[in-house]
């Protein structure tokens, strides 16, 4: 199957690793490294090739893009929260979409997801495309709502799309002269 922009699949993904940091060197029995200075410091030659014990947990993730990294394989998208891990007043800030770290998803929208949940802007997460199950989504957005959470994305994680926005101008303006 395609994968689809505002779907929600199940999906493997790895916590993200964080220190104390458990590192395989090829050959050797792991080592603990107390913190990303010891592991960068320990691996200075670029070529160096280690492995991280991570824990993963199957669980489900709204796809930001249908688009695969060609090099990686990998696939854009965000982590879920369940309102019941909530307290009752966040969960109604998420219901009417005032939280803008959670983006609120409609349960009839969802009707494969477990619980009520919410689509986390604060936690965007790479997964490689063999570790999503893209033969079943679990719900989706429309494309309002998409559109609406890629503008919260942008806003959240506060990127410039200044000169994109210019770009994007100056080229419909060059259209529209040439048209005429």
């Amino acid at each position: 199957m395609t994968p689809a922009p505002g779907e929600v699949y199940s999906a493997v993904v790895p916590s993200t690793p964080q220190a104390p940091f458990q590192v395989f060197v090829r050959g050797k029995p792991p080592v603990a490294a107390p913190d990303a200075k010891a592991v960068i410091v320990g691996l200075r030659d670029g070529d160096a090739e280690l492995r991280f014990v991570v824990e993963a947990k199957v669980q489900p993730i709204l796809l930001l893009s249908d688009h695969v990294d060609p090099r990686t394989g990998d696939l854009f998208g965000l982590r879920l929260v369940g309102l019941d891990r909530l307290d009752d007043e966040e969960a109604q800030q998420v219901r009417e979409q005032r939280e803008p770290g959670l983006f609120h998803l409609k349960a009839e929208r969802f009707p494969g997801l477990a619980e009520e949940s919410a689509a986390m802007i604060s936690a965007p997460v790479r997964v490689h495309q063999s570790a999503i199950d893209l033969d079943a989504s679990l719900g989706g957005l429309d494309q309002n709502e998409m559109r609406v959470l890629a503008e919260r994305f942008v806003t959240y994680w506060q990127f410039d799309l200044h000169q994109l926005l210019v770009g994007k101008i100056r080229e419909l303006l060059r259209k529209r002269e040439s048209s005429s």
